[in-house]
């Protein structure tokens, strides 16, 4: 259901999602809020350009936007990136909203990854994650400091119970490569669609299940990642911080841009596609 006036609460201020649904909203709203809140000193204000922060197409079947804030301590915090995108295909609307978080070369702790995706109305997707920085497996210290004592498996487990969920895996391998053994990857179809009633509650109930299951869930991940970078962080220089950035480099360029060189002309032509990367080159 498309929202163009729903406001979520001040994070607003520096991203706005007009077209989730009203649950779905206050979500990304309430995680970019918090995000103002907590790194909002570590970032600088956006310098996005207009036409990025807000791009359509020639047949208006399709907008996004895309925000980047810089680090002001590169070391520290790379960027930030808020971003949505709105289409309307043959087989119906599709939303999805993002937020990323890259940390800088000076400190090991893991990235923050979420996208939100929302189908039609029918279904929803999250891909919610502590993006390793080392192999898990060469340095078990990483995987025992972040995943085990986080309780992040916990939460995996207790999603993965829930009638209406499924195990969601992504199309890219370069995406089921780089996400942690912890990744919340699930989608979620109404109780009614599950059950071959597809035509009844289907927004009211997905609405109910991202305001007392994934709402919760996304905010308490935000929560252990801050935790996590505040605390658990260790400092890296040297042949350390110089391997951190070489694979932050890898995913900047494939995990980010490449979906956006790949997805993007398809429904925003090459102009659009090209004004976007050129900002996301600037800003990070």
């Amino acid at each position: 259901m498309e929202n163009g006036s729903n406001k979520a609460g001040k994070g607003a201020s520096w991203l706005h999602f007009p077209f989730l649904s009203e649950a779905a909203a206050r979500l990304m709203g309430s995680i970019s809020e918090t995000i103002d809140e907590e790194l909002g000193p570590l970032l600088c204000a956006s310098r996005t350009p207009p036409d990025v922060t807000l791009f359509r197409n020639s047949k208006q079947t399709a907008e996004g936007s895309v925000v980047l804030r810089a680090g002001k301590d590169k070391g520290q915090v790379s960027f930030v990136l808020g971003s949505w995108l709105h289409c309307k295909l043959t087989a119906g609307t599709l939303d999805i909203a993002t937020i990323i978080i890259m940390l800088g070369p000076e400190i090991d702790a893991p990235h923050f990854m979420f996208e939100f995706i929302q189908n039609d109305n029918n279904s929803v997707v999250l891909l919610l994650d502590l993006l390793p920085r080392k192999d898990v497996v060469l340095d078990p210290d990483y995987l025992k400091r972040y995943y085990e004592d986080t309780g992040l498996e916990k939460l995996r487990k207790g999603l993965e119970k829930i009638p209406q969920s499924k195990v969601y895996v992504p199309s890219s391998l370069y995406v089921r490569s780089v996400v942690s053994p912890t990744a919340l990857l699930y989608k979620f179809k109404s109780l009614q669609q599950s059950s071959g009633n597809a035509n009844i509650g289907n927004l009211e109930d997905l609405d109910i299940l991202v305001k007392e299951i994934v709402h919760p869930t996304a905010k308490e991940v935000l929560f252990k990642w801050l935790d996590a970078f505040r605390h658990k962080g260790m400092k890296a220089c040297g042949e350390e911080s110089r391997k951190l950035m070489e694979r932050d480099a890898q995913i900047k360029e494939k995990g980010v841009e490449i979906d956006l060189s790949s997805n993007m002309p398809r429904l925003f032509g090459h102009e659009i596609t090209n004004k976007v990367i050129q900002a996301y080159r600037k800003g990070v």
